[in-house]
């Protein structure tokens, strides 16, 4: 098998969802894959690529506009190639209570499954930086469970990238029939 060429294209507001990025792209980097790693809107489209690995932060329960633009804009050349999704939350959806509310998030993302039927779509903690909560959110957060601070679990991300890994090195012929539904 030859290296796969990977476009891991994100979009971001606080960082957290490029660090998720850049480990992902390291470790396929590891695998021996080629990789680049571009921020939306600058990424470029998918034409050039094998596969892609498509992220967003979740805000208002949602993809950030610019990750459903450009869905909207390649759509026809995304479904045509190897596509992973992933999600950034603030908690992720390990966390019982938490877990429930991250899964229902976003609220687009079932059409993006229906529209690009990725291999697979993952939902990741990320950072919650306790100055952009007002108290009495933090509050709540600490009663129900959540936790201020970096949430992203590493092991988790460098699992899934070398799933990814993995799953680039399959044939068209072992791939799956349909594709997963979110897990973690």
């Amino acid at each position: 098998m030859h290296p796969a060429r990977v476009l891991v294209a994100y979009c971001t507001r606080s960082g957290s969802t490029a660090g998720v990025a850049g480990s992902i792209a390291a470790r396929l980097r590891e695998h021996g894959h080629a990789v680049d790693r571009h921020e939306l809107p600058d990424a470029p489209g998918p034409h050039d690529y094998d596969a892609i690995v498509l992220g967003s932060p979740v805000f208002d329960g949602r993809w950030m506009p610019e990750a459903q633009a450009y869905v909207e804009q390649h759509g026809a050349a995304l479904r045509t190639r190897q596509v992973w999704l992933f999600s950034v939350g603030t908690f992720g959806d390990t966390k019982r209570l938490l877990g429930s509310l991250a899964r229902r998030e976003p609220r687009n993302i079932d059409a993006l499954l229906t529209a690009l039927r990725p291999r697979d779509y993952r939902v990741f903690a990320g950072a919650i930086d306790p100055a952009a909560w007002p108290w009495w959110s933090r509050m709540l957060l600490r009663g129900i469970g959540g936790r201020l601070g970096d949430n992203r679990d590493w092991e988790v991300i460098d699992a899934w990238a070398a799933e990814i890994a993995r799953g680039l090195q399959m044939t068209q012929s072992e791939l799956p029939l349909h594709p997963p539904r979110a897990s973690v």
